[in-house]
């Protein structure tokens, strides 16, 4: 159950070093939102641990899960609440 755990939120630490570094690369200006990076990584562990639980508990479908999941909540909010994230990402 741990390693499934740690699979999700490895997956969702992944994909947010990969947005920051992004950012960091095209926005220079831009600053990182801390509380908004835990938060993600703490959804993603969650869906990575459902999702893995639910196909056989696999820590690879951990992984993926939780990286293509906060990868979806990320795209998600954005579309529907475009100016606030603007606000949240900030910082």
């Amino acid at each position: 159950m741990i390693s499934i755990l740690l699979g999700g939120l490895f997956g969702g630490v992944l994909r947010g070093l990969l947005g920051i570094s992004k950012t960091l690369v095209t926005k220079k200006e831009e600053s990182i939102n801390y509380q908004w990076f835990f938060l993600n990584i703490t959804v993603a562990a969650v869906i990575g641990l459902l999702a893995a639980t639910m196909m056989g508990g696999d820590f690879r479908i951990a992984l993926l899960a939780g990286y293509a999941g906060s990868d979806l909540l990320e795209g998600l909010f954005k579309i529907k609440f475009e100016e606030q994230f603007k606000k949240i990402t900030k910082g």
